[in-house]
């Protein structure tokens, strides 16, 4: 299970007091990770957006810092033995639900899911744009088969204008919803993307 996977990655984290982690949510949706996230920064991890290098990727890393007070977070919350995990029960979420917040936890959740849905926003970039451009040439190539009949070329034709419409309507709703979500992080006082030291 995935969520298994992410606690354990950050236990590992916790045990070995890395400076940072990245890891890779595998299952849909923000709105769990975001919960994770709330977990992460329960044990001193803060969460910064996507691992650098990788933020076009369509399933990024996401990476994790540790905070100076992370010791005694962990200690706070496990105990001297800080590579156990706290059994089942995950600081601000509901017991055996995984990533399910309980009510007081949930603003700050939101918060985080509104830093990774701008963070999200971003990967919807030029380089995608370019790929739609790029498509008529593949087009033109697998045309060479079949042959370059008017129909085919209407049928290549409706295709790319199907897949850059499905663009537009992804830019804009890419882009309504960052407005969106960086509105909710500035009346919340939080300064998204955060500035990130070497």
């Amino acid at each position: 299970m995935d969520e298994r996977h992410l606690v354990n990655e950050l236990m590992k984290a916790v045990a070995e007091e890395a400076r940072e982690f990245a890891v890779r949510p595998h299952f849909p949706g923000l709105k769990k990770f975001a919960a994770f996230a709330y977990v992460a920064e329960r044990f001193g991890y803060r969460y910064l957006g996507h691992a650098p290098g990788n933020a076009a990727l369509n399933n990024p890393y996401f990476l994790f810092r540790r905070t100076p007070d992370a010791r005694e977070r962990a200690t706070a919350l496990m105990g001297a033995d800080a590579a156990a995990p706290v059994g089942n029960a995950l600081p601000g979420m509901r017991p055996g639900l995984g990533f399910t917040p309980i009510p007081a936890a949930r603003p700050e959740v939101e918060i985080l899911y509104s830093q990774m849905v701008v963070d999200a926003s971003g990967r919807y970039n030029p380089r995608v744009l370019s790929n739609i451009l790029i498509l008529p040439i593949v087009m033109a190539i697998f045309l060479i088969f079949p042959g370059y009949t008017v129909d085919n070329v209407l049928i290549a034709a409706g295709i790319w204008l199907a897949f850059f419409a499905l663009y537009l309507v992804g830019l804009c709703v890419s882009r309504y919803r960052r407005a969106k979500h960086l509105a909710r992080l500035t009346a919340a006082g939080v300064e998204w993307p955060p500035q990130v030291d070497a």
